[in-house]
């Protein structure tokens, strides 16, 4: 779980507004409905903001009314979409959300092709392994895992966990678009067993982008080798990411090499794929 952090607002990053729903554009699918429009540019403003938002952040991110806003939030506050925090007095998207989202990638035909494919792997290397969709530039969405060896009780498939954390979070600021600044932003809330100083994190984030792999030696969780690669699409968004899990007796540099390649090549079967995969 994240760690608590004093609040600094001069470390807060701005909320940018977003663009429009292309709902607006529905053509013949209909007439848009204006407050289904409203709420969907809400969730969306949560969904992309690295923090928790006020209701007057959340008007400003949707180009909406402050009072409009508030009533949006506390309507799928009551259907429990959102999430609210009385301390800050902030909104975020609830769990409830995330796990429709993971139904929807269960139906998309993903894991039908990952399974096989991951399960080799880990049978080979005798390790497990982690297929997480990439929610934004904090969290990871657990999709699904084989293998007999779990870091973390508290991440389960269908639970977000955030991130930068481990390999996969050098692999998610690697291949992802936040800045060193809300970078170093986002790892200050990420609790580590031996979190590395910033300057070590972008190391790792700049080897990373030069091999197509990142290498966690027990940083992350103690006793525990990961080894994260990126699933990125046909125009090279980051997507999902795969995690190995392993012990470290089982993983010295030669295993780790054969192990990287064997989960990049998993990767470019994924991303040959993901057009023919319903994940709009």
């Amino acid at each position: 779980m994240p760690t608590q952090v004093a609040r600094d607002e001069s470390r807060v990053p701005p909320v940018t507004p977003i663009r429009p729903s292309s709902i607006t554009r529905m053509g013949a699918l209909g007439k848009p409905v204006g407050a289904v429009s409203a709420a969907a540019n809400v969730l969306r403003s949560l969904h992309t903001a690295h923090r928790p938002l006020n209701a007057s952040e959340v008007a400003r991110a949707s180009g909406l009314h402050r009072g409009t806003a508030y009533n949006i939030l506390r309507t799928l506050q009551a259907e429990s979409f959102v999430s609210y925090d009385e301390t800050n007095r902030t909104y975020a998207v609830s769990l409830h959300v995330l796990e429709l989202a993971h139904g929807a990638l269960r139906r998309s035909g993903l894991l039908d092709i990952a399974r096989p494919l991951i399960h080799a792997v880990a049978d080979a290397h005798q390790v497990s392994i982690y297929l997480s969709k990439v929610l934004g530039p904090s969290a990871l969405l657990l999709l699904d895992w084989v293998g007999g060896l779990r870091p973390d009780p508290h991440v389960t498939v269908g639970k977000p966990h955030p991130s930068p954390a481990g390999a996969s979070g050098v692999i998610l600021a690697a291949f992802g678009k936040s800045s060193e600044t809300e970078l170093e932003t986002l790892l200050s809330h990420v609790k580590w067993y031996q979190k590395p100083s910033f300057a070590e994190f972008l190391a790792r984030v700049k080897d990373a982008k030069e091999v197509g792999f990142a290498v966690d030696r027990g940083t992350m969780y103690r006793g525990v080798t990961l080894v994260s690669v990126p699933v990125l699409s046909p125009t090279w968004e980051l997507l999902l990411i795969l995690t190995a899990a392993g012990h470290p007796h089982d993983l010295a540099d030669d295993a780790v090499g054969a192990l990287s390649r064997a989960l990049q090549s998993v990767a470019e079967r994924l991303s040959d794929g993901l057009p023919l995969l319903r994940l709009g």
